[in-house]
């Protein structure tokens, strides 16, 4: 055979053996190209599909939320048109977003086909569903809704967002099987290349054996290289690249291939991105959030959860949920609660911050199912401290005293109803304490309001350390405080407990360096014996209250019947005494004041008398007291005035030259305007000032030192008298009385009473007198009522005397006749006159003349 034709044969079998292997090579091939062509052309384009319409999806959310926090911005002015700019380009990157979604909801409804189904119909009504909830979360905002309102479309929108999201993955999921369906089918393709190429090597080999083995080792190699490389890629490798040397089929495998790579690593790369994006967007949220796992510890936190709670993340994750709360036992009920329930379970809740605070926030909590595994939930939390601060500031205020910190009125009441309620329930019985300090205003006048304020505080930090836990002790007002005490054994029990609380208040305190003593008086009311209802038993507690009061303070009283019909008198007598004034019912008597020598009438005091149709007469000892207590004492001391200087100018008109004594009281001298009504009233009647004699007790003065020396200098610049009662039974200055530019001091009843029967009380006479010459005064003695006394006067250089021994008080008519018979006596120089009883009991207008 020629070399040729052996040539030619052995050519011709290395072609037929060539082309077999070729044949057999070109189909695996094709399968192989088959199958890639397949994923490049079906698989990919429905993962970036898939792609686009979640990148689509999440740019709604993303334009949705930043135009929701910039409406919700409130810009200065200067921040104004860029906010604007900011929002108009947020709306555009909405509108740019809904319709690249729907574009890509469209494609992936055209290209995600699985025989006769097309797109799945969840990832479709999901979509639909994110846009609605995006338009209607728009929606609210621009409606500017209330924060329930957003809230709640905003829980909307972000559950849209996660059902959009899951279907997204569930597409995505189904996607990648048929992705690693075809590469397994092309696995196969390439392992029946690898065999039918083997096979027809075999064959081959007896043939032509050196080229049938280079040829196949080539093609075998390259096949091996190609599904090592689709292996690594199935295995999650993303970094493969199949080398590409020659222009055949394996080669054009080879370029797919290394085309489907670098795809599904665009497409995971983009993945990645958009997740990063998410949790950007969890990690600049301004609420907390934090995952939490089923057995409660914590598994991921984001920035706002560290900045509310106080711990760095790494201290956070891996931390016991429950054990953040202040009580672990509320923790762990919540996580049972969340677990168990369905939807959404919101609570708040006292949590400890890293460095021991205790901040109050709202807790809002709901699973994460992932594959039907409920392993983990998310919960936001939002701190409400400032709110639950503000809210505690307004109930410290709606109940509390701010100075003391005890119950206020309010609450007392609120109290004091409660304890009614369970007395008559279960027939507990209860007492009420009313407390009023006393001497509380001089520490004011004297010491000035803050140490006042100081009193009070120490009092009540002093009374708090016997009372119980179950009383409540109050501040009403002012110095006036009251205590509920509940569940007490009977009166004597509340009597001992007044009694620790008197004694408490006599100890002195210490208040800006100095012993302050001041002691308190104590009503006490009974529960059902003093009233069945709380305004009867607060109404009871303060009629006791002042009753101790004016008993002298330092003292307790318990309710009584008296007590209440005395208060029943006060009101009736009020408004007898108010119907007195407005009809005129009231008169005055005048009481002769008489040079102790001479026996001439130096003046009248008037005094007011009042006789009731239904009251009978009222003694002043009643009636002064409530119009002070009224106010009305201001309309009653004008009367007064204006009639007593009427009068006087009666009678000087009919030639008796006498002054008029008028009581001043300590309401009325302190009373706005008091100065321009005496001198408006001397004007109007025409009495010279020098005429008019205003007599102010001792204690008054006292009482008002500073403004008083004030007052009198006035009065003595215009001429009018200033005498003062009642001396001897205060607490006088010899320095202030010196001050005061008095004309005359009255020796008081009481050592006149006395004089006859007790040495001292001649001496105490005889110090007065010498104190009132030695000051330039006159001295005049009161109730004066036998002759006895007034010798005794007399050896004590007592100036002028007043008393029954002369004349009580009188009508205007009697005294005018008492001053004419005086007169006549003083001119006729009757040493002594007839010392009948009727001239000394009766007091009318008979007269006693005095030997010189």
């Amino acid at each position: 055979m020629q070399l040729w034709l052996k040539l030619l044969l052995s050519y011709l079998a290395i072609i037929c053996a060539t082309v077999l292997i070729s044949i057999g090579g070109i189909t695996g091939a094709q399968k192989v190209r088959d199958s890639f062509y397949k994923v490049n052309k079906e698989v990919i384009p429905h993962l970036l599909a898939l792609k686009d319409l979640r990148y689509a999806g999440l740019r709604i959310v993303s334009s949705a939320m930043e135009y929701a926090f910039l409406t919700s911005v409130q810009p200065t002015k200067g921040e104004r048109e860029e906010h604007l700019r900011a929002k108009e380009e947020e709306v555009r990157f909405l509108e740019e977003g809904r319709a690249n979604f729907l574009t890509s909801l469209d494609l992936c409804s055209t290209k995600l086909v699985h025989g006769k189904e097309r797109m799945p119909r969840a990832l479709e009504l999901s979509g639909q569903a994110l846009l609605k909830e995006s338009r209607n979360y728009i929606a609210v905002v621009d409606a500017m809704g209330t924060s329930s309102q957003l809230i709640e479309s905003k829980e909307r929108f972000e559950k849209a967002e996660k059902d959009f999201l899951q279907a997204v993955n569930v597409a995505h999921d189904r996607e990648m099987d048929d992705l690693n369906l075809n590469l397994a089918a092309t696995l196969h393709s390439v392992s029946s290349a690898i065999v039918s190429a083997v096979v027809l090597s075999v064959l081959a080999l007896t043939a032509a054996l050196l080229l049938s083995v280079t040829i196949p080792y080539k093609v075998s190699r390259r096949i091996r290289i190609l599904k090592d490389a689709a292996a690594a890629v199935a295995a999650g490798k993303r970094d493969v690249v199949v080398p590409v040397s020659e222009h055949d089929e394996i080669t054009a495998v080879s370029t797919s291939f290394n085309t489907m790579v670098q795809r599904l690593r665009v497409s995971e790369e983009q993945l990645n991105s958009t997740n990063k994006y998410l949790d950007s967007i969890i990690a600049t949220m301004p609420e907390a959030l934090t995952v939490v796992s089923h057995e409660g510890v914590i598994l991921d936190a984001n920035r706002a959860t560290e900045e509310v709670y106080g711990f760095a993340r790494k201290d956070l994750v891996g931390r016991d949920f429950a054990g953040l709360f202040v009580d672990a036992s509320l923790g762990s009920d919540f996580i049972a609660a969340v677990l168990r329930q369905e939807g959404l379970v919101e609570r708040e809740a006292s949590l400890l911050t890293q460095d021991g605070r205790v901040i109050h926030v709202n807790l809002s909590a709901t699973m994460l199912e992932s594959s039907n595994d409920r392993d983990r939930f998310l919960c936001l939390s939002h701190d409400i401290t400032l709110r639950k601060q503000a809210e505690q500031e307004v109930h410290n205020l709606a109940y509390f005293d701010q100075l003391t910190g005890l119950a206020n009125r309010t609450l007392f009441y609120d109290r004091c109803s409660q304890a009614l309620a369970r007395a008559k329930r279960y027939g507990e019985p209860f007492a009420i304490l009313f407390f009023d300090l006393d001497h509380f205003k001089d520490v004011n006048d004297t010491l000035g309001h803050h140490a006042g304020d100081q009193l009070l505080q120490l009092v009540v930090q002093r009374f708090r350390s016997i009372m119980r836990a179950s009383d409540t002790f109050a501040r009403l007002g002012g110095d006036e405080f009251a205590l509920l005490c509940c569940q007490v054994s009977g009166a004597d029990g509340v009597a001992k407990l007044a009694t620790k609380l008197l004694d408490l208040g006599k100890q002195p305190f210490e208040v800006e360096h100095r012993q302050i003593y001041s002691g308190a008086s104590i009503g006490i009311v009974l529960f059902p014996d003093d009233g069945d209802d709380i305004a009867t038993l607060l109404k009871n507690g303060d009629l006791a209250m002042y009753a101790a009061k004016s008993a002298g303070g330092g003292r307790y009283q318990f309710f009584s019947a008296g007590l209440n019909r005395q208060a029943q008198e006060r009101v009736a007598l009020e408004a007898a005494l108010r119907e007195a004034l407005k009809k005129d019912r009231l008169t005055l008597h005048y009481q002769p004041q008489l040079e102790l020598r001479e026996g001439k009438v130096v003046g009248m005091e008037a005094l007011a008398r009042w006789h009731d149709d239904t009251l009978g007469t009222v003694s002043p000892t009643r009636f002064i007291p409530i119009a002070e207590q009224t106010g009305l004492i201001h309309e009653l001391g004008a009367w007064v005035l204006r009639e007593a200087c009427l009068q006087c100018k009666r009678w000087q008109q009919e030639g008796f030259l006498v002054t008029i004594s008028v009581n001043v009281s300590i309401k009325q001298m302190m009373q706005e305007g008091f100065s321009e009504m005496v001198v408006g009233t001397l004007l109007e009647v025409g009495l010279e000032p020098k005429y008019l004699d205003l007599e102010l007790t001792e204690s008054m003065l006292m009482e008002k030192a500073t403004e008083s020396v004030a007052l009198l200098r006035m009065f003595k610049s215009l001429g009018v008298q200033i005498s003062i009662d009642d001396f001897g039974t205060g607490y006088s200055s010899l320095s202030y009385l010196k001050n005061f530019s008095v004309d005359r001091i009255k020796i008081d009843q009481s050592f006149v009473r006395d004089i006859t029967v007790r040495d001292d009380a001649v001496g105490i006479v005889k110090a007065i007198v010498a104190i009132g010459h030695s000051m330039g005064l006159q001295v005049i003695a009161e109730g004066v009522e036998s002759q006895e006394e007034e010798e005794k006067l007399i050896s004590c250089r007592c100036d002028q005397v007043q008393g029954y021994l002369h004349a009580r008080p009188m009508p205007a008519a009697e005294a005018g006749a008492f001053l004419r018979d005086s007169l006549a006596c003083v001119a006729a120089g009757v040493g002594e006159a007839d010392e009948s009883d009727s001239a000394r009991e009766g007091g009318t207008g008979s007269v006693r003349c005095l030997s010189p």
